[in-house]
């Protein structure tokens, strides 16, 4: 009976997969990672830290993850690239069993399953009516895709994570564990905040900020990301593109002035600034003789008030 082996590679921006197998057992070769290598690292989940720039994403390592493919799977023998197990997919068509699933935000093609199903995947109903069948499903279908809610981290095969805060970089799909064991390389299980606050125990990438996909950057996907300072925090987005996350778009925080803008990002435009505990019209010009009117995007007015009005 044949044996198939797959392996997934993990390489900055973009996640490739590829499985082989045959009576030859020939493997595929993978580079192996430089010890000069550094990793990125954005000082942990949740916390609050200025973006760097740029930052295109984390310097990732490929490695190899073989998954045992059992003949009770139903997995066919199948050469790279026919729609094995793992083969990159766009579309069910491309696959032998009919189903391109998510798994680590990529689209894959995954086996058909009665009970069983390799280490990492469950054996979940899909479909519905007369076309109901079983198929195995991504432990972690979403994991690392951007993300600004939960909402993002659903998948149409039904798997359903949350959304991590990441910190200064941003926000990424987790996967829920209890111990390293239950993450892929790359990864470890801490404790950590969803972007709505609450406390979980989730996947989170080691680099500190998640690679994007061919699917994140084929959908744009994005996460929100800020830049802080004494002004304010103002807000923006990280969207994946051929060269991986773009730097956060985000203004930076700036004094108020009369411009018809929202310089420190608090949601108020041209609003009076608070000059010991009083508030002041920015276009105040120190004489009391003037009416001082901030008139926008057209500026500052300070015309001569009338002789009785000038006390």
């Amino acid at each position: 009976m044949t044996d198939c082996r797959s392996r997934l590679l993990v390489i900055p921006t973009v996640l490739l997969l590829a499985s082989g197998c045959g009576s030859s057992g020939s493997t595929i070769e993978n580079r192996q990672p430089d010890p000069e290598e550094e990793v990125a690292d954005s000082g942990g989940v949740g916390e609050v830290a200025e973006l760097p720039e740029p930052d295109i994403g984390p310097e990732l390592p490929p490695v190899e993850l073989p998954h045992e493919v059992a003949e009770e799977t139903g997995g066919p023998a199948c050469a790279p690239g026919e729609g094995c197990f793992l083969d990159s997919c766009d579309e069910n068509a491309a696959c032998q069993s009919g189903w391109c699933v998510d798994h680590m935000g990529a689209g894959v093609c995954t086996i058909a399953c009665e009970e069983d199903c390799p280490p990492g995947w469950s054996c979940q109903q899909v479909g519905s009516g007369p076309d109901v069948t079983y198929v195995c499903i991504a432990n972690h279908a979403n994991l690392c895709r951007p993300c600004g809610s939960g909402d993002n981290c659903k998948s149409p095969g039904g798997a359903e994570d949350v959304c991590v805060d990441y910190g200064a970089e941003g926000s990424f799909c987790g996967g829920v564990c209890e111990t390293d064991e239950d993450c892929p390389w790359g990864f470890s299980c801490v404790d950590g905040l969803t972007v709505d606050g609450i406390a979980t125990r989730q996947c989170v990438a080691d680099a500190g900020v998640c690679p994007c996909t061919k699917k994140s950057i084929e959908l744009a996907l994005w996460t929100p990301c800020a830049r802080a300072n004494e002004w304010g925090e103002c807000t923006g987005q990280r969207i994946c593109t051929q060269e991986g996350l773009s730097a956060c778009d985000a203004a930076e925080p700036m004094p108020e002035t009369c411009n018809g803008l929202d310089d420190d990002c608090d949601g108020q435009i041209d609003e009076p600034e608070q000059v010991e505990g009083e508030y002041v019209s920015l276009c105040f010009d120190g004489n009391p003789c003037t009416k001082d009117q901030c008139g926008g995007a057209d500026g500052c007015s300070n015309a001569p008030m009338d002789q009785g009005e000038c006390i």
